[in-house]
């Protein structure tokens, strides 16, 4: 049955990477069995490749080497409460402004930073529109409207409903980057994408519909001020 080293040092961590790195282990697939033993407690992969690079190298030693001068400071537990503090205070703050701030090295703040607390920086996902308060508000009272009649008319309320949406459609629309995806063999050569813009000409889309059909219109302003009505 298998058992995981919940209790370990980094020195055997280090020992598993030197090993596995001997018998031609790629760094992904030591990280990956490394985390499936030791759990919260393993090394990050960018550790695990460090380590893997010194040994490469011709550093056969487990062990951290002896430094000259003061011992180090910067995984101190009021550098690790000051991190916190700095992210937030400033969630968009950088590495290099955190290692000014404490006054260490950019590698011991990103350890700290990555490693000791486990954040990671990550894009804000983007949304149709900012709904306010009174958004929200005008919206709910528009819903409980809705299924009060509802509860009073049945299905008769629902055939009076009319909804509809629009968007912009351009005369050309270029392909994605997704859709050009294809299968590419080792030997073939790189595919190269030019990149391209919707054309400038485009009509607006409008679509309504009911509970029984829809209707379509499609409209659009040339130089001479044509438009042109689908329905």
């Amino acid at each position: 049955m298998a058992v995981k080293l919940i209790n370990c040092t980094k020195e055997e961590q280090r020992s598993v990477i030197r090993f596995l790195w001997a018998e031609g282990v790629p760094g992904a697939q030591i990280h990956l069995h490394m985390c499936a033993q030791y759990g919260d407690n393993v090394l990050s992969r960018r550790i695990v490749y460090e380590w893997i690079e010194m040994f490469e190298n011709g550093c056969m030693s487990v062990t951290d080497a002896e430094r000259s001068g003061r011992p180090a400071t910067a995984t101190t537990m009021r550098n690790e409460e000051r991190i916190l503090e700095l992210i937030r205070e400033n969630r968009r703050i950088t590495v290099e402004e955190v290692a000014g701030r404490l006054n260490v090295s950019v590698g011991s703040a990103y350890s700290l930073i990555h490693d000791s607390h486990k954040f990671s920086k990550v894009c804000a996902r983007w949304v149709p529109k900012e709904l306010t308060e009174e958004h929200k508000r005008k919206r709910l009272d528009v819903r409980s409207r809705h299924l009060a009649r509802y509860h009073e008319e049945g299905d008769n309320f629902l055939q009076q409903i009319v909804t509809g949406d629009e968007t912009w459609v351009h005369h050309y629309e270029p392909e994605s980057k997704r859709q050009s995806m294809q299968w590419k063999h080792p030997s073939s050569p790189v595919a190269k994408k030019f990149k391209t813009q919707p054309s400038a000409g485009k009509l607006m889309l409008t679509v309504f519909w009911d509970s029984k059909a829809y209707s379509r219109n499609l409209s659009g302003t040339w130089n001479s001020c044509h438009k042109c009505n689908i329905l």
